[in-house]
């Protein structure tokens, strides 16, 4: 379960730095709408300071070292990792009991050396930790309103890492024996006081030679079957590190810090950092050791600072961003010239006519206007609308023009005869040649198709302008088919055009004339079927004769008022 706690605390974590890192780069993301996230340095330091172990031993004084990186992500929040490495030592005055029932007893390497049975013993340890940590620090103090510029800064920190640590237990003499604690076993009595408590720790630490040469139990020391190999190979843990920090700047590129972390490690080595997890035989401690460590840190900001860089984020107020925006604007204002000596309205800066006289309008350039551009200013001009390139006094006023006579209407008569008597009779287009259009049909067929009835409403309407003109309707085919199909199939495509418009115009019948050319007038050159060539032409009447019915052998060609069907070439 704890395992699962601490994934998901990673997963939050990580999903909020990614969503800060997300913000810090989008230059738009505020209600500026400007990027207000300059270029800045990145930081490293290395640390020193008070390491120690809280758990089942009390602690004795020891130190840690280390390193770190960090960056920016925006002015709030950045990133750090840090690695760092500890050596804790702890001595507990107080006898662990000499019985099987005992502590000792309870741990195996202890047992195994003759501890818990027959010989107390006293818990001591060293412990060499290794520990790599990814942490998102939130600077509290970064929108400070009133000091733009920061010379501390606070911050609180968390995260992930990973660790391996060793733990060791002084636990023989230099006889290679285990030590005989029996002379003190006694030494804390309930009630024993504060001075006799010391008392019994240096007379542990005088039989202690401080060589550590015994590894401390382990988790998986304890499952069957692992052996002694099994308990020196290095066990990778996880672990989550909180903590807060007070920065102080000296100068622009480095400063300094004090900080206090405290890590927990997970999983079954979380309670063996102090090398103790047994508070009897049958019972375990409650609680996980905590690593606790005060660390003096020494910061240096990397990169060149320049205009266009600044410091690590943290230092640096997103307000002074806007401040010196501000104050470099007004520094520009304040050395423009906004005098305007003539008084026309615009500033000495930008007058091209610096010496306007008093009154006269001008444009934005401060010029004097003169609309007709005559040469005489509005101001003076009285006809300030004059005609183009008109000659003008020095008042700017125009000649009167002299307006033309006006004519009488006789005088307009006159000149329109005159100009008529001047134009030629036009030419009357003969009507033998009116273009007249033509028809066509789809394929042996000579039923009208609807396609075509607009043209014949033309030819209709003409003939019915022009009573005295007589049309000739000349039927055409393509070349499929024989001669006489063609010829029967032409003439009825020329017959059915004029009942159309015999029957649909009520034109009288005798004012058509019937021709009929089969396949032998062909506009398109071509021995295949083509639509073009199966038409109705008609043109104006010169002297020509009705053919009659094609007398041939074919009875019927095509279709169109009734159905056909069967052999065409032989009449069916």
């Amino acid at each position: 379960m704890t395992r699962k706690i601490f994934i998901l605390l990673v997963l939050i974590l990580g999903v909020s730095l990614y969503s800060f890192a997300q913000q810090a780069e989008d230059p738009n993301g505020g209600l500026l709408k400007l990027d207000a996230k300059p270029k800045h340095q990145s930081e490293i330091g290395i640390h020193a300071g008070h390491f120690m172990v809280i758990g089942d031993v009390l602690p004795k004084p020891s130190w840690g070292v280390g390193l770190h990186f960090r960056r920016a992500l925006d002015y709030a929040w950045s990133i750090r990792i840090d690695a760092t490495y500890g050596q804790a030592i702890g001595l507990e005055p107080r006898n662990s009991g000499s019985i099987a029932t005992s502590q000792a007893a309870a741990n195996y390497v202890l047992r195994d050396l003759g501890y818990g049975s027959g010989n107390a013993w006293y818990h001591n340890y060293k412990m060499n930790y290794y520990g790599l940590t990814v942490a998102g620090v939130w600077s509290l103090n970064s929108f400070n309103f009133k000091n733009q510029i920061k010379k501390t800064n606070w911050y609180i920190l968390a995260g992930p890492g990973v660790n391996f640590f060793e733990t060791f237990y002084d636990a023989k003499g230099g006889d290679d024996r285990a030590y005989d604690f029996n002379d003190v076993a006694n030494g804390l009595e309930p009630g024993t006081s504060r001075a006799d408590r010391r008392e019994v720790r240096k007379n542990v630490k005088d039989i202690l030679d401080g060589d550590y040469e015994t590894r401390a139990e382990v988790a998986k020391g304890r499952r069957s079957g692992d052996t002694e190999e099994d308990e020196s190979e290095m066990q990778i843990n996880v672990h989550a590190t909180v903590g807060t920090g007070l920065a102080y700047k000296i100068n622009d590129r480095f400063n300094i810090a004090l900080e206090h972390t405290v890590t927990m490690v997970f999983g079954n080595e979380g309670d063996l950092l102090d090398g103790y997890r047994w508070r009897t035989t049958q019972d375990l401690t409650q609680f996980k050791d905590l690593i606790n460590y005060t660390s003096l840190r020494f910061n240096i900001n990397l990169g060149k600072k320049s205009d266009d860089r600044s410091e690590p984020l943290w230092w640096v107020s997103p307000l002074s961003l806007l401040g010196e925006d501000i104050a470099s604007n007004k520094k520009r204002l304040d050395a423009i010239d906004l005098d305007d000596e003539d008084g026309d309205g615009v500033f000495d800066l930008v007058d091209q006519e610096p010496d306007t006289e008093e009154g006269c309008p001008v444009d934005t350039r401060g010029i004097t206007l003169d609309s007709d551009g005559d040469g005489v200013p509005d101001c003076k001009d009285k006809e300030p609308y004059s005609l183009p390139n008109a000659s003008v006094d020095a008042d700017g006023v125009a000649p009167p023009v002299e307006l033309p006579t006006i004519l009488s209407e006789g005088d307009v008569n006159k000149l329109i005869d005159a100009k008529m008597g001047s134009m030629q009779p036009s030419t009357i287009v003969n009507k033998v040649d009116w273009y007249l259009p033509m028809i066509h049909f789809n394929l042996n067929q000579y039923k009208i198709k609807t396609s075509e009835f607009g043209k014949l409403h033309n030819i209709a309407e003409v003939m019915r302008r022009n009573p005295d003109l007589r049309i000739v309707a000349a039927g055409h085919t393509d070349k499929l088919s024989g001669d006489c199909y063609n010829d029967v199939l032409s003439y009825n495509r020329a017959q059915a055009a004029i009942d159309y418009l015999v029957n649909k115009y009520n034109i009288d019948r005798s004012r058509f004339v019937l021709n009929w050319g089969g396949e032998n007038a062909n506009i398109v050159p071509t021995n295949g079927g083509n639509m073009i060539n199966r038409r109705v032409e008609f043109k104006a009447y010169t002297n020509e004769q009705d053919m009659g019915r094609p007398d041939c052998g074919v009875k019927n060609a095509g279709s169109g008022g009734t159905n056909y069907s069967g052999n065409k070439e032989g009449g069916y």
